[in-house]
């Protein structure tokens, strides 16, 4: 299976970065995307000959020069997406161990290597796998610095920095999480030190680094597209589709036709061949705004609902795999806020951290943008994960303490 719309332009762009030319490819969007899955997917584009290349996923698009993939490129690229789902299911795991033990531990990781989401994630041309791993590698490094003693943790935040920076570069949608990561970082380092002068070294220094980082491809960005950010006329696209009436038709759709129409015309304007330039694609949300407000409203209670609806869409898919979502998900949502009633895991310094990622994922994924699985899973799912192994292993604990109370022996009066 390959994501026909996001892998065909990631592929692309692989080949146009190849040819020494970051962002000059063919496109069904209008919108740029960010590089650094193009520059992952580089030395498979490199190493596979064209020639032995049978499958044009492209074709549907017309785009010229055609994309063309083979089977062999498009098994590599799983292998080693298998490979980055492996690697954070333990990063997730560890930091799980280091909350609430190794019990926690266990739990977290057999959360993520079962979850449906993540499985699939791994087999498809997207950018989840590698983002996720980057993601929770990133805050691991964080969980580091607030762990180890001395200046020792100055590396763990200096490698939390550039990871975020990669991150960013990955999905833009990180650097919504970049001030909560940097206060978080503050009150770590007032914790240890209780310094103010050390906490705004501290707040300074990952900001400094992820900026130097960004700060290039961003200005490139603005000299050549005219937007200063990651992904030029993304986030407009988005903006538009988050609070368009064609959006509200979709999230009340009562079946997958009116579904698949109303998406078609969500996404129409931002496409390549729409004829429509995008200082206007804001024009039929903001009548929509003026117009239907009682309607307005509506759609941003559907688009919380669908952000936090911990199963996928019955209208769009079928009747198993929603049950099996439901079934991977509930019980994470449920440990998840289930944890704010522990204290244990309530205090521990990582449980700000996670909340934030969750609420300013929730403010960009479904208050302000799309609300979409796709993006809310690498923030709210996994953190939820950690939080629902804490929950349910300090549960646990707690049960055995109560049905296998220690054994007294006669040291004990002694």
């Amino acid at each position: 299976m390959i994501e026909l719309d996001d892998g065909i332009e990631y592929l692309a762009q692989a080949k146009s970065i190849l040819r020494g030319r970051l962002d000059d490819y063919p496109r069904t969007y209008q919108f740029i995307r960010s590089p650094l899955y193009a520059l992952f997917l580089v030395p498979f584009e490199w190493l596979t000959p064209q020639e032995g290349r049978e499958w044009t996923p492209s074709a549907k698009y017309h785009l010229d020069p055609p994309v063309k993939i083979s089977t062999g490129m498009f098994r590599s690229i799983q292998a080693v997406q298998c490979l980055l789902s492996m690697g954070a299911a333990l990063l997730v795991g560890r930091i799980v161990r280091e909350m609430a033990g190794p019990t926690a531990s266990l739990m977290a990781i057999g959360f993520f290597s079962l979850s449906p989401f993540i499985v699939v994630f791994a087999g498809v041309v997207m950018t989840e796998t590698l983002f996720l791993f980057l993601l929770w590698l990133a805050l691991h490094e964080l969980m580091r610095y607030a762990r180890i003693p001395g200046s020792g943790r100055w590396l763990a935040l200096v490698s939390a920095s550039v990871v975020l920076a990669l991150g960013c570069l990955c999905r833009p949608n990180l650097q919504a999480s970049l001030p909560v990561m940097a206060i978080w970082v503050g009150w770590i380092e007032w914790r240890k030190a209780r310094s103010l002068v050390g906490s705004l070294a501290a707040m300074t220094l990952i900001t400094v680094l992820i900026s130097a980082a960004l700060l290039p491809l961003m200005i490139r960005n603005h000299q050549r597209h005219g937007e200063f950010n990651l992904s030029p006329h993304y986030a407009k696209a988005v903006l538009a589709q988050g609070h368009s009436r064609y959006y509200y038709r979709v999230l009340s759709a009562t079946n997958r036709e009116a579904y698949n129409e109303n998406l078609g015309l969500l996404f129409r304007p931002s496409k390549a061949d729409s004829g429509m330039s995008q200082e206007h694609w804001m024009d039929e949300p903001r009548e929509f705004f003026r117009e239907h407000r009682k309607e307005w409203l509506i759609l941003q209670w559907l688009k919380a609902k669908a952000f936090w609806r911990p199963w996928l869409n019955p209208t769009v898919f079928t009747g198993t795999r929603v049950a099996i979502s439901a079934i991977a998900t509930v019980p994470l949502f449920l440990g998840g806020f289930g944890s704010l009633l522990i204290p244990s895991i309530r205090r521990h310094p990582m449980t700000p951290l996670l909340w934030g990622v969750i609420g300013t994922s929730y403010l960009i994924g479904g208050l302000l943008f799309t609300a979409s699985a796709r993006f809310r899973i690498p923030f709210v799912d996994v953190a939820f994960m950690v939080l629902a192994s804490a929950t349910f292993a300090r549960l646990l604990e707690r049960w055995m303490d109560r049905t296998h109370p220690p054994v007294r022996t006669d040291s004990d009066h002694v």
